[in-house]
């Protein structure tokens, strides 16, 4: 398991979004780089959601440039079931 992800419908407009990447996980560089990457791949995808949401991704596994296509296909994916509840 790389992430949990928790999501809520909100009544506000927009959906919101929150990344939670424990120490644990490397030095402050690689907690950077993956928070970056799945701010950057909601921002792309966030029409995926039909109603606004609040969505929440604790990370538990480091990725690198390697693994992060990997990681956005199952990112991606979590979205997509979002939006069929």
């Amino acid at each position: 398991m790389i992430f949990f992800l928790y999501f809520l419908k909100n009544g506000r407009t927009a959906s919101r979004f929150a990344v939670s990447v424990n120490r644990k996980i490397g030095n402050s560089v690689r907690r950077n780089y993956i928070k970056r990457k799945m701010k950057e791949w909601f921002r792309l995808n966030s029409r995926m959601l039909q109603s606004p949401h609040d969505v929440w991704i604790s990370m538990k596994r480091p990725f690198d440039r390697g693994l992060a296509a990997e990681v956005e296909t199952l990112f991606l994916d979590a979205l997509s079931r979002i939006r069929a509840r």
